[in-house]
């Protein structure tokens, strides 16, 4: 007999999600979800589910609209505005095959997930053991008194100390954009620049030279870099959307014994995308080991510098040291996180620019009055660049959603009740173990009920003194958003983000004027949201070189 093929990545992908929809539709006869007469758009069907996710491997199908298909996709935004005008600040939503969810932005609900019943709502059993699948230990993969020790060590290279010494290394890179990849191109006239590839190149460069003392790009030439590191980076994001379909088998992958066992036996599947996978994940590790031998060389002759590589490494004051390996893992998980962040931050703001003349000369006039070059307190001194950038990420959060997983039964409480499919009226919630909950990030900063009924409107001009006027506090940890979280998972690196933001504005805009952004450009949701033109990672601006004259 001849012998069979090995299945195919869509012959794998058809299996499990046949599978799921089976025990799926089985349980729906049996267990009824009080969640079921919660308000929000229909349902898509268990077939359209398959047909996403085997899309998602690569099939040639014809996208299924609806929660499954927009939510996460490339007009994912459309249907985040579609739930936020269209229903309470509550909304059931779908999932894979059908599986309720919340989506939520009311603030006292927002206040019982990420802050008073925080532990009855965790990250989900995925995410955790992907992050460590891909990262090792650390921050983003483990829950509970881990997690809080890494946090406490980690919290401690991004406080305001450390940032107030960072401000030097940062103006160099920014310097780096403007002499080495920008006016090199617009010195003789102005010229449309992909400003996503180099924001790309410029982000990965900032968290290596201030957070881990380390330079993986010149920023000296258009072309890009041959770091394997960075290339990497790039691929990483890229291997694990076509790998989607598989990532509800990472917990169970998880529990196989040691990293390197569990990659060995995932080497076993005939998965062209999961081999890649395995060596983007090889190279950043080796590279990473690289880095933190030197960190270790380093640290023997300075002791004084404090990033977030030298903290791990040191013994914290519960007599805690981490492994070398461990700091290894460690360090690539934060290169990716803050990387992609940041370059998710820096493109919008340049979007922005472009998209608003009148405030980008503002800005200008407002740098004008200050040295070329300032410290710590003269950057958050400037009032209307402040209120800028906090506008910015407040109606454009670089990661628009976060998902959380109900540990044990509980009751949701509501801010205001709302009205249930059946006519009644519901002051909370009850929740079963295991249901999904989406923190709607996005939902909550464009709140009319928080920020009135100008939420929706990019307006600077509303944070005076840093604070804007708002009708209802919020447990996020920044400005009174939920741009990043809040409580014991909140962003431990978002006063650094906000400095860079202010270091490359100050320098970029005393240099360039930018317009002409494309019609064309899209933002998808993502993790990080990101621009694209016609599904390409584009954000091509039209990019003027000042004269001193010009930009004083």
């Amino acid at each position: 007999m001849p012998s069979r093929m090995p299945l195919s990545s869509v012959e794998h992908a058809l299996i499990l999600s046949l599978s799921y929809v089976l025990w799926r539709t089985l349980r729906g006869f049996f267990v009824r979800n009080p969640l079921d007469n919660i308000p929000g758009p229909p349902s898509d069907s268990f077939l359209a589910g398959v047909l996403f996710l085997l899309e998602r491997m690569g099939a040639s199908l014809t996208s299924p609209t609806g929660n499954v298909a927009q939510l996460h996709g490339p007009d994912g935004f459309e249907l985040h505005q579609s739930l936020e005008r269209d229903y309470d600040p509550v909304v059931r939503i779908h999932g894979l095959f059908g599986a309720t969810q919340l989506y939520v932005y009311d603030p006292v609900a927002l206040h019982s997930i990420v802050m008073k019943d925080q532990d009855l709502y965790e990250e989900s059993p995925v995410f955790l053991s992907l992050s460590g699948l891909l990262f090792g230990k650390g921050i983003l993969s483990t829950t509970g008194e881990e997690h809080r020790r890494h946090r406490k060590v980690l919290v401690q290279a991004f406080s305001t100390r450390n940032l107030r010494g960072m401000v030097p290394v940062l103006y160099e890179v920014a310097h780096r954009l403007r002499d080495g990849l920008m006016r090199p191109q617009v010195k003789d006239s102005a010229k449309e620049l992909d400003m996503n590839a180099l924001l790309s190149r410029t982000s990965l460069e900032f968290i290596g030279r201030a957070g881990i003392g380390h330079s993986f790009d010149t920023l000296a030439s258009s072309e890009e870099p041959v770091d394997p590191y960075t290339e990497s980076l790039k691929n990483l994001t890229l291997l694990i959307r076509e790998l989607a379909v598989f990532t509800p088998l990472a917990p169970l992958i998880s529990k196989l014994g040691s990293a390197s066992l569990q990659w060995f036996l995932l080497g076993l599947v005939p998965l062209r995308s999961l081999s890649a996978l395995r060596d983007v994940v090889s190279t950043m590790e080796a590279r990473a080991k690289t880095l933190v031998c030197q960190q270790i060389r380093a640290m023997e002759k300075d002791s004084g510098k404090m990033d977030v590589t030298r903290l791990l490494l040191k013994m914290d004051d519960e007599g805690t040291r981490w492994t070398d390996a461990d700091v290894v893992t460690r360090t690539s998980m934060i290169i990716q996180t803050a990387t992609d962040t940041t370059s998710s931050s820096l493109n919008r703001v340049v979007h922005l620019l472009a998209l608003y003349p009148d405030i980008q000369e503002r800005l200008r006039a407002e740098l004008a009055c200050m040295p070329e070059q300032m410290d710590f307190d003269q950057l958050v001194g400037l009032p209307y660049l402040d209120g800028f950038i906090r506008e910015t990420l407040r109606l454009y959060p670089p990661i628009p959603l976060m998902s959380r997983i109900v540990t044990q039964d509980c009751i949701l409480p509501l801010s205001r009740p709302i009205q249930g499919l059946d006519g009644k009226m519901m002051g909370c919630i009850p929740l079963q173990k295991g249901t999904g909950v989406y923190i709607a990030i996005s939902a909550a900063n464009h709140n009319p009920a928080v920020w009135g009924a100008d939420a929706r409107e990019f307006k600077p001009e509303r944070w005076e003194n840093g604070r804007a006027e708002v009708g209802v506090r919020m447990s996020g940890v920044y400005s009174n958003t939920m741009t990043f979280v809040g409580g014991r998972r909140s962003c431990i690196g978002f006063k650094f983000v906000q400095l860079e933001l202010k270091v490359v504005l100050s320098v970029l805009l005393r240099s360039f004027r930018f317009s002409a952004p494309s019609d064309e450009i899209r933002w998808s949701v993502g993790a990080p949201a990101s621009p694209s033109v016609r599904t390409r990672p584009l954000l091509p601006i039209v990019v003027e070189w000042l004269s001193p004259r010009q930009s004083s």
